[in-house]
Protein backbone atom coordinates (compact mmCIF):
# COMPACT_ATOMS: atom_id res chain seq x y z
CA UNK A 1 0.00 0.00 0.00
CA UNK A 2 1.40 3.36 -0.99
CA UNK A 3 2.10 5.60 2.01
CA UNK A 4 1.39 9.31 2.17
CA UNK A 5 5.09 10.07 2.00
CA UNK A 6 5.36 7.80 -0.99
CA UNK A 7 2.69 9.80 -2.75
CA UNK A 8 4.39 13.02 -1.71
CA UNK A 9 7.41 11.97 -3.72
CA UNK A 10 5.31 12.72 -6.81
CA UNK A 11 4.68 16.29 -5.72
CA UNK A 12 6.22 19.11 -7.87
CA UNK A 13 7.91 20.83 -4.92
CA UNK A 14 9.95 17.74 -4.13
CA UNK A 15 10.94 17.51 -7.76
CA UNK A 16 12.33 21.03 -7.58
CA UNK A 17 14.23 20.28 -4.40
CA UNK A 18 15.73 17.21 -6.03
CA UNK A 19 16.62 19.16 -9.17
CA UNK A 20 19.13 21.28 -7.27
CA UNK A 21 20.96 18.22 -5.98
CA UNK A 22 21.02 16.70 -9.48
CA UNK A 23 22.56 19.88 -10.89
CA UNK A 24 25.56 19.58 -8.62
CA UNK A 25 25.94 15.86 -9.25
CA UNK A 26 25.76 16.32 -13.02
CA UNK A 27 28.28 19.13 -12.96
CA UNK A 28 30.68 17.00 -10.96
CA UNK A 29 30.48 14.19 -13.55
CA UNK A 30 31.41 16.57 -16.38
CA UNK A 31 34.13 18.37 -14.45
CA UNK A 32 36.81 15.75 -14.93
CA UNK A 33 39.35 15.08 -12.24
CA UNK A 34 38.40 17.83 -9.84
CA UNK A 35 37.49 16.94 -6.27
CA UNK A 36 33.70 16.21 -6.33
CA UNK A 37 33.36 17.33 -2.72
CA UNK A 38 34.95 20.66 -3.60
CA UNK A 39 32.58 21.02 -6.57
CA UNK A 40 29.52 20.25 -4.44
CA UNK A 41 30.36 22.78 -1.76
CA UNK A 42 32.17 25.54 -3.65
CA UNK A 43 30.55 25.58 -7.10
CA UNK A 44 27.32 27.40 -7.88
CA UNK A 45 25.73 26.52 -11.21
CA UNK A 46 23.39 29.28 -12.43
CA UNK A 47 21.79 27.65 -15.46
CA UNK A 48 18.29 27.80 -16.93
CA UNK A 49 16.84 25.03 -14.76
CA UNK A 50 18.23 26.49 -11.53
CA UNK A 51 16.96 29.98 -12.37
CA UNK A 52 13.47 28.77 -13.35
CA UNK A 53 13.29 26.90 -10.03
CA UNK A 54 14.53 30.03 -8.24
CA UNK A 55 11.73 32.07 -9.84
CA UNK A 56 9.15 29.61 -8.57
CA UNK A 57 10.49 29.58 -5.04
CA UNK A 58 10.46 33.38 -4.92
CA UNK A 59 6.84 33.42 -6.05
CA UNK A 60 5.86 30.50 -3.76
CA UNK A 61 4.02 29.09 -6.78
CA UNK A 62 5.11 25.92 -8.51
CA UNK A 63 4.01 25.91 -12.14
CA UNK A 64 7.02 24.88 -14.29
CA UNK A 65 5.57 25.73 -17.70
CA UNK A 66 4.41 29.16 -16.59
CA UNK A 67 7.79 30.09 -15.15
CA UNK A 68 9.74 28.63 -18.07
CA UNK A 69 7.78 30.99 -20.32
CA UNK A 70 8.43 33.84 -17.90
CA UNK A 71 12.16 33.07 -17.89
CA UNK A 72 12.31 32.88 -21.69
CA UNK A 73 10.67 36.32 -21.91
CA UNK A 74 13.41 37.98 -19.82
CA UNK A 75 15.89 40.30 -21.48
CA UNK A 76 19.63 39.50 -21.17
CA UNK A 77 19.93 42.22 -18.51
CA UNK A 78 17.03 40.78 -16.54
CA UNK A 79 18.53 37.29 -16.69
CA UNK A 80 21.84 38.67 -15.42
CA UNK A 81 20.03 40.34 -12.52
CA UNK A 82 18.09 37.12 -11.75
CA UNK A 83 21.28 35.06 -11.85
CA UNK A 84 23.03 37.54 -9.54
CA UNK A 85 20.18 37.30 -7.01
CA UNK A 86 20.21 33.49 -7.20
CA UNK A 87 24.01 33.28 -6.80
CA UNK A 88 24.03 35.61 -3.81
CA UNK A 89 21.22 33.73 -2.07
CA UNK A 90 22.73 30.32 -2.85
CA UNK A 91 26.12 31.41 -1.49
CA UNK A 92 24.57 32.69 1.74
CA UNK A 93 22.45 29.55 2.17
CA UNK A 94 25.49 27.31 1.75
CA UNK A 95 27.51 29.39 4.18
CA UNK A 96 24.71 29.23 6.73
CA UNK A 97 24.64 25.43 6.36
CA UNK A 98 28.42 25.23 6.69
CA UNK A 99 28.14 27.14 9.97
CA UNK A 100 25.42 24.75 11.13
CA UNK A 101 22.79 27.47 11.34
CA UNK A 102 20.16 25.16 9.88
CA UNK A 103 20.48 22.89 12.94
CA UNK A 104 21.22 25.41 15.71
CA UNK A 105 18.77 28.19 14.81
CA UNK A 106 15.34 27.21 16.14
CA UNK A 107 13.50 29.53 13.76
CA UNK A 108 15.10 27.73 10.81
CA UNK A 109 14.25 24.36 12.35
CA UNK A 110 10.63 25.46 12.64
CA UNK A 111 10.56 26.62 9.03
CA UNK A 112 11.96 23.27 7.86
CA UNK A 113 9.31 21.42 9.85
CA UNK A 114 6.64 23.69 8.37
CA UNK A 115 7.85 22.80 4.88
CA UNK A 116 7.11 19.13 5.57
CA UNK A 117 3.59 20.06 6.72
CA UNK A 118 3.26 22.20 3.60
CA UNK A 119 4.05 19.16 1.46
CA UNK A 120 1.53 17.03 3.35
CA UNK A 121 -1.16 19.72 3.15
CA UNK A 122 -0.62 20.14 -0.59
CA UNK A 123 -0.64 16.45 -1.44
CA UNK A 124 -3.09 15.00 -3.94
CA UNK A 125 -6.75 15.13 -2.92
CA UNK A 126 -5.90 17.01 0.30
CA UNK A 127 -8.12 19.91 -0.70
CA UNK A 128 -10.95 17.91 -2.28
CA UNK A 129 -14.35 19.44 -1.54
CA UNK A 130 -16.57 16.98 0.39
CA UNK A 131 -19.51 15.45 -1.42
CA UNK A 132 -23.06 16.07 -0.23
CA UNK A 133 -23.16 12.59 1.28
CA UNK A 134 -19.92 13.14 3.19
CA UNK A 135 -21.10 16.51 4.42
CA UNK A 136 -24.40 15.01 5.55
CA UNK A 137 -22.65 12.28 7.53
CA UNK A 138 -20.35 14.83 9.17
CA UNK A 139 -23.34 17.03 10.05
CA UNK A 140 -25.23 14.16 11.70
CA UNK A 141 -22.17 13.04 13.65
CA UNK A 142 -21.44 16.53 14.98
CA UNK A 143 -24.88 18.15 15.25
CA UNK A 144 -24.51 19.26 18.86
CA UNK A 145 -21.32 21.16 18.08
CA UNK A 146 -23.37 23.52 15.90
CA UNK A 147 -26.24 24.09 18.32
CA UNK A 148 -27.04 27.76 18.82
CA UNK A 149 -28.35 29.22 22.09
CA UNK A 150 -31.54 31.29 22.21
CA UNK A 151 -31.19 34.93 21.17
CA UNK A 152 -33.01 37.59 23.17
CA UNK A 153 -34.07 41.15 22.41
CA UNK A 154 -34.94 43.15 25.51
CA UNK A 155 -34.54 46.40 27.36
CA UNK A 156 -34.44 46.89 31.13
CA UNK A 157 -34.72 49.46 33.88
CA UNK A 158 -32.19 49.11 36.69
CA UNK A 159 -32.67 49.61 40.44
CA UNK A 160 -29.30 49.92 42.17
CA UNK A 161 -29.21 48.23 45.59
CA UNK A 162 -26.34 50.46 46.68
CA UNK A 163 -28.32 53.71 46.52
CA UNK A 164 -29.29 53.54 50.18
CA UNK A 165 -32.70 51.99 49.62
CA UNK A 166 -33.80 49.83 52.55
CA UNK A 167 -35.56 47.42 50.21
CA UNK A 168 -34.37 47.40 46.60
CA UNK A 169 -36.86 44.72 45.56
CA UNK A 170 -39.79 46.73 46.89
CA UNK A 171 -38.56 49.80 45.01
CA UNK A 172 -38.30 47.71 41.86
CA UNK A 173 -41.88 46.47 42.25
CA UNK A 174 -43.11 50.03 42.56
CA UNK A 175 -41.18 50.91 39.39
CA UNK A 176 -42.71 47.92 37.57
CA UNK A 177 -46.21 49.19 38.34
CA UNK A 178 -45.25 52.68 37.22
CA UNK A 179 -43.76 51.51 33.88
CA UNK A 180 -46.84 49.48 32.98
CA UNK A 181 -49.13 52.24 34.23
CA UNK A 182 -47.36 54.79 32.04
CA UNK A 183 -47.55 52.46 29.04
CA UNK A 184 -43.77 52.84 28.65
CA UNK A 185 -42.35 51.21 25.54
CA UNK A 186 -39.00 49.78 24.46
CA UNK A 187 -37.46 53.18 23.74
CA UNK A 188 -38.72 54.79 26.96
CA UNK A 189 -36.45 52.80 29.30
CA UNK A 190 -33.72 55.49 29.60
CA UNK A 191 -36.22 57.76 31.34
CA UNK A 192 -36.57 55.45 34.35
CA UNK A 193 -34.41 53.90 37.05
CA UNK A 194 -30.68 54.08 37.79
CA UNK A 195 -27.68 54.01 35.49
CA UNK A 196 -26.53 50.45 34.67
CA UNK A 197 -22.79 49.73 34.11
CA UNK A 198 -23.41 48.15 30.69
CA UNK A 199 -26.10 48.47 28.00
CA UNK A 200 -29.74 49.47 28.21
CA UNK A 201 -31.01 47.73 25.07
CA UNK A 202 -29.97 44.22 24.01
CA UNK A 203 -30.91 43.13 20.48
CA UNK A 204 -30.40 39.55 19.30
CA UNK A 205 -28.00 38.70 22.14
CA UNK A 206 -27.12 35.13 23.11
CA UNK A 207 -27.42 33.81 26.64
CA UNK A 208 -23.67 33.73 27.20
CA UNK A 209 -23.41 37.44 26.42
CA UNK A 210 -26.32 38.23 28.76
CA UNK A 211 -24.86 36.02 31.51
CA UNK A 212 -21.49 37.76 31.24
CA UNK A 213 -23.10 41.15 31.89
CA UNK A 214 -25.89 40.30 34.35
CA UNK A 215 -24.94 36.92 35.84
CA UNK A 216 -26.15 33.41 35.08
CA UNK A 217 -29.14 33.50 37.42
CA UNK A 218 -30.49 36.57 35.62
CA UNK A 219 -29.98 34.92 32.20
CA UNK A 220 -31.78 31.76 33.37
CA UNK A 221 -34.78 33.78 34.61
CA UNK A 222 -34.87 35.93 31.48
CA UNK A 223 -35.06 32.98 29.08
CA UNK A 224 -38.15 31.70 30.90
CA UNK A 225 -40.11 34.92 30.32
CA UNK A 226 -42.70 35.20 27.57
CA UNK A 227 -42.07 37.98 25.03
CA UNK A 228 -44.67 40.75 24.99
CA UNK A 229 -45.46 44.44 25.51
CA UNK A 230 -45.66 44.27 29.30
CA UNK A 231 -42.80 45.00 31.67
CA UNK A 232 -41.86 42.00 33.84
CA UNK A 233 -39.88 41.40 36.97
CA UNK A 234 -38.23 42.31 39.09
CA UNK A 235 -35.27 40.04 38.33
CA UNK A 236 -32.13 40.01 40.47
CA UNK A 237 -28.72 40.40 38.77
CA UNK A 238 -25.19 40.61 40.16
CA UNK A 239 -25.70 44.39 40.49
CA UNK A 240 -29.26 44.90 41.68
CA UNK A 241 -32.84 44.59 40.45
CA UNK A 242 -34.19 44.88 36.90
CA UNK A 243 -37.58 45.46 35.31
CA UNK A 244 -37.49 43.85 31.87
CA UNK A 245 -39.38 44.32 28.62
CA UNK A 246 -38.69 41.19 26.56
CA UNK A 247 -39.50 42.18 22.98
CA UNK A 248 -38.46 38.99 21.23
CA UNK A 249 -36.85 35.59 21.56
CA UNK A 250 -35.34 33.45 18.82
CA UNK A 251 -35.21 29.85 19.97
CA UNK A 252 -31.90 28.07 19.80
CA UNK A 253 -31.14 24.66 18.36
CA UNK A 254 -29.21 23.11 15.52
CA UNK A 255 -29.55 25.04 12.25
CA UNK A 256 -30.33 23.10 9.05
CA UNK A 257 -27.38 21.80 7.04
CA UNK A 258 -27.84 24.26 4.18
CA UNK A 259 -27.68 27.22 6.54
CA UNK A 260 -24.22 26.24 7.77
CA UNK A 261 -22.93 24.41 4.68
CA UNK A 262 -19.83 26.63 4.32
CA UNK A 263 -18.85 26.20 7.95
CA UNK A 264 -19.41 22.44 7.80
CA UNK A 265 -17.28 22.18 4.65
CA UNK A 266 -14.46 24.15 6.23
CA UNK A 267 -14.58 22.10 9.45
CA UNK A 268 -14.65 18.76 7.63
CA UNK A 269 -11.72 19.70 5.41
CA UNK A 270 -9.77 20.87 8.48
CA UNK A 271 -10.53 17.58 10.22
CA UNK A 272 -9.35 15.60 7.20
CA UNK A 273 -6.19 17.67 6.97
CA UNK A 274 -5.40 17.04 10.63
CA UNK A 275 -5.92 13.31 10.10
CA UNK A 276 -3.64 13.31 7.04
CA UNK A 277 -0.95 15.07 9.05
CA UNK A 278 -1.16 12.46 11.79
CA UNK A 279 -0.87 9.60 9.30
CA UNK A 280 2.02 11.22 7.42
CA UNK A 281 3.96 12.13 10.57
CA UNK A 282 3.34 8.63 11.95
CA UNK A 283 4.83 7.13 8.78
CA UNK A 284 7.77 9.51 9.08
CA UNK A 285 8.44 8.57 12.70
CA UNK A 286 8.29 4.88 11.78
CA UNK A 287 11.48 5.45 9.78
CA UNK A 288 13.38 6.46 12.91
CA UNK A 289 14.55 4.64 15.98
CA UNK A 290 13.32 6.69 18.93
CA UNK A 291 15.23 6.54 22.22
CA UNK A 292 13.37 8.23 25.08
CA UNK A 293 16.28 8.83 27.42
CA UNK A 294 14.63 11.18 29.90
CA UNK A 295 13.83 10.42 33.50
CA UNK A 296 10.20 9.66 34.35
Amino acid sequence: MTTLFGRLMREPLLHFLAAGALLYGAYALYAGDQDPRSLDERTIVADREALVTFLQFRASTFAPEEFEAQYDALSPEQRDALAEAYIREEAMVREAKALGLDSTDYVIRQRLAQKILFLVDGAEDAGAVPTDAELGSFYEANREDYARPPELTFTHVFVDDERGRPDGEAAARQLLARLNGDGAGFNDAPGYGDRFPFLQNYVGRGLDFVANQFGRDFAARLVDLAPGDEWQGPIRSDYGWHIVLLAGRKDGGVPPLEEIRDQLTSDLMAERLAARREVALGELLDQYRILRAYAE
